[in-house]
């Protein structure tokens, strides 16, 4: 997998958003990714976001470019960072297994196209077949 595709947290930032209405009562925290996902990653990255908000309360995350907003209070911010980085982490691993599981597919597919092509220049080393073998 190519090394823009394996996304990392390089470090967390507090956004002073007091006086904000999304969410007054929860602060925002935005992790500083290591590149801007792609889309397919993305997409991966919203299936583990949506299953850890359904288990925290309280928590939301989404992508904006290289970053990713979340809200936590200062009692949970390990954890919560924590959380975070494993899910990134997690996204990571899911992405590699669907390229690497889409790469054997394309590398058994251009296998089979070279045994055909063998197979091919077999029949065709033999053609036109015995016209006696009617």
């Amino acid at each position: 997998m190519a090394s823009r595709d394996w996304i990392d947290i390089e470090s967390f930032e507090a956004t002073d958003d007091i006086g904000q209405f999304d969410r007054p009562d929860i602060p925002r925290v935005e992790a500083i990714l290591s590149g801007a996902p792609e889309r397919e990653w993305q997409q991966f990255f919203q299936v583990r976001a949506r299953a850890l908000e359904q288990t925290q309360p309280g928590l939301r995350m989404e992508i904006i470019a290289d970053r990713l907003g979340f809200h936590t209070r200062a009692a949970h911010i390990e954890d919560t960072c924590r959380l975070v980085n494993d899910a990134v982490q997690g996204t990571n691993h899911d992405y590699a297994a669907q390229r690497a599981a889409e790469e054997k597919r394309i590398a058994d597919r251009d296998e089979e196209v070279r045994e055909m092509i063998s197979r091919i220049k077999a029949v065709n080393a033999g053609w036109p077949p015995e016209a006696g073998g009617k």
